[in-house]
């Protein structure tokens, strides 16, 4: 259950309004990243259909107390986009060892780490691989190793029809033929995972576009489906079934229809040490729907 937060929500910046930047990682890759604020230092990951932007609310509340340290995933937004045609360079590890690299290219030992969507499982991974660069972490509606066979499962492959859909060639086509089909497709996502009839104002869905028609983002995204979500993918390996004691807090948005929260039962198989609050009147896209729930939840969690 949700308590009335003291943070006002956040007005909206556009992304030129915020500061860029780019590093050449030691893992082959080029990534773009916002970054913002002062302390120690914390890391967020964007899902999918997203990118660095979708933490836009929250960036600058959280400033005042941390490092805010803001990527593009491998694939996304303004990174590198490794070649289109290899998906094994789109593996879920690979995004995983690029936060680690990350870390070492701005000279932080440590760092907070939160995840939603595939930053999710990206969290997951990392705080097991690399367990000793993470203070805390945080992750927005959890997903387990043991998440495929409900995803692809009755009667929830009817919501999963999507990640089968990006395994085609046409998949890209079709959604990046134009404008228009663009937004429809990303749209259709957008509020549906949403507790909200619409997430975003056509100002924000414009921006969304934005970023989806730059060279390479579509094929990206899906890239991410084909490596690590298609009916013979392996995304995860023995060390993800490995019990974590690393504090963890878990928010959960009662209305995600994707991720839902009645997977909640199946955390104790992985962590030892969480908090678990199920949001009431949020759905997926926790960081846009209650940006004040997730600022001050991290705020408290990790100062």
């Amino acid at each position: 259950m949700t308590t009335a937060s003291s943070f006002a929500t956040p007005a909206v910046r556009r992304p030129e309004e915020f500061s860029h930047n780019e590093i050449q990682l030691s893992t082959g890759v080029k990534i773009h990243y916002v970054r913002e604020g002062s302390g120690p230092p914390l890391l967020l990951l964007h899902g999918w259909p997203g990118f660095w932007w979708e933490w836009s609310k929250v960036v600058a509340p959280l400033a005042e107390h941390f490092d805010v340290i803001v990527p593009d995933l491998r694939g996304f937004g303004d990174s590198e986009k490794p070649d289109l045609g290899d998906i094994s360079q789109y593996t879920l590890d690979h995004a995983t060892d690029d936060q680690a690299a990350l870390l070492d290219e701005l000279g932080i030992d440590e760092a907070y780490v939160v995840g939603h969507d595939y930053a999710a499982i990206i969290v997951h991974k990392f705080i097991r691989k690399f367990r000793n660069r993470v203070i805390k972490a945080a992750i927005f509606d959890p997903i387990t190793p043991d998440f495929g066979e409900f995803y692809f499962g009755i009667p929830h492959v009817s919501e999963s029809w999507y990640s089968q859909f990006h395994q085609t060639d046409m998949s890209v086509e079709l959604v990046s033929s134009s404008r228009t089909a663009c937004k429809i497709y990303f749209t259709h996502f957008m509020n549906h995972w949403s507790y909200r009839d619409e997430l975003l104002t056509d100002d924000e869905m414009e921006i969304y576009v934005d970023n989806f028609m730059k060279a390479g983002n579509i094929h990206g995204g899906f890239n991410y489906y084909r490596a690590n979500l298609s009916m013979t993918s392996a995304p995860w390996n023995e060390l993800d079934d490995e019990v974590t004691d690393l504090p963890v807090t878990i928010l959960w948005g009662q209305g995600d229809t994707v991720v839902p929260s009645l997977l909640a039962d199946r955390l104790p198989k992985y962590y030892s040490n969480y908090t678990l609050e199920i949001v009431e009147d949020a759905g997926h896209f926790m960081m846009v729907e209650k940006p004040d729930i997730v600022i001050e939840r991290l705020t408290a969690a990790f100062k």
